[in-house]
């Protein structure tokens, strides 16, 4: 009979392995080549940004950031209604997988869940007010694992 550490370690292992797939196949991407060109701008992101994820249709509507605070929050249509939750701080500093410097969008704050303090966003600007960003999962202490892509454009 499994005991419940067992169960654990399978499920660690489990989510490990999708987790690792996920971001291989994501690093093999058109979207990496593109975020691996990306830059952080002189001027940081400020304002409402509309969001998009490619194969994602659900209430996310983008960003709202304020450059000044170093904060920001996301945007969720619900109804007729625009909802903003899951606050966030900003920050510049090297990506957790890449190599190079990036705008980082940490949840990890006590207003967000358990569950939402894991993910770290990290993005880039590919054009003039357009930004490529990754979906970062932490996994275990200084281990990310890339679950999606999604873009940001100024409105």
């Amino acid at each position: 009979m499994f005991d419940l550490l067992t169960i654990f370690l399978a499920l660690v292992v489990l989510v490990g392995f999708v987790g690792f797939m996920r971001t291989f196949f994501l690093e093999k991407s058109a979207e990496q080549k593109t975020f691996s060109a990306g830059i952080v701008p002189k001027k940081l992101p400020n304002g409402i940004y509309q969001g998009s994820s490619s194969g994602y249709n659900g209430s996310w509507q983008g960003k709202k950031f304020d450059e000044t605070n170093s904060t920001g929050i996301n945007v969720f249509k619900n109804g007729e209604n625009l909802d903003e939750k899951f606050p966030f701080k900003t920050f510049v500093a090297k990506g957790v997988r890449d190599n190079q410097q990036v705008i980082k969008i940490d949840y990890n704050i006590p207003p967000n869940p358990w569950y939402l303090r894991l993910i770290l966003d990290e993005i880039v600007e590919v054009s003039e007010d357009r930004y490529l960003g990754k979906l970062q999962v932490r996994f275990l202490p200084g281990q990310y694992f890339t679950f999606a892509f999604f873009y940001l454009k100024k409105k």
